[in-house]
């Protein structure tokens, strides 16, 4: 097992927290994903950041979710958009290869972003952006973060976009 794998036995239960309309789209503006690109969002939950980048940025989506029922769901729901290039894998997002990806997203618990931290720093490639949705990566300075109001469900919500290598010991770049 390489240094930045997460053992089975200590990987978290990820809850299914759908994030607000009005933080999708927050966070893929503030990714901008262009057409050449693939967004990948782990834990992508009912896929709802995959149909959106797809249709709206007409970028490559996939999505890494373990719960097979929402694996199927999000697969049924990007069937009936038909917003383009949607893929959903179900698979362990501690086990992803998400080294190809120029956008990731996130919506997890901050156990879990500090467990998949390592593997973030070691796999992405040079220039891909994470948003991170709520939760700050600690260790990590963001480019920017923004905070959204979600009507849906009446609270305010943080939104952190950080861009490989800076990350990674030199703090944030533009």
């Amino acid at each position: 097992m390489a240094s930045f794998e997460v053992p089975k036995r200590l990987r978290p239960s990820l809850p299914f927290v759908p994030s607000p309309p009005e933080v999708v789209k927050k966070m893929l503006e503030l990714a901008l994903p262009s057409r050449e690109e693939i967004l990948m969002d782990l834990g992508c939950g009912d896929g709802r950041i995959l149909i959106s980048a797809a249709k709206d940025y007409g970028c490559t989506a996939l999505g890494i979710e373990k719960n097979r029922a929402l694996v199927e769901l999000a697969r049924r729901r990007a069937s009936l958009a038909k917003p383009g290039s949607v893929r959903v894998l179900w698979a362990d997002l501690f086990e992803a290869d998400f080294s190809k990806a120029q956008v990731l997203t996130l919506y997890l618990t901050p156990e879990s972003l500090r467990l998949l931290k390592p593997r973030l720093e070691q796999n992405l490639s040079f220039g891909a952006r994470v948003v991170s949705h709520d939760y700050r990566i600690h260790g990590w300075n963001p480019l920017t973060e923004e905070e959204v109001f979600s009507s849906t469900d009446g609270k305010w919500h943080r939104i952190y976009l950080y861009r490989h290598p800076a990350f990674r010991r030199f703090g944030s770049e533009k």
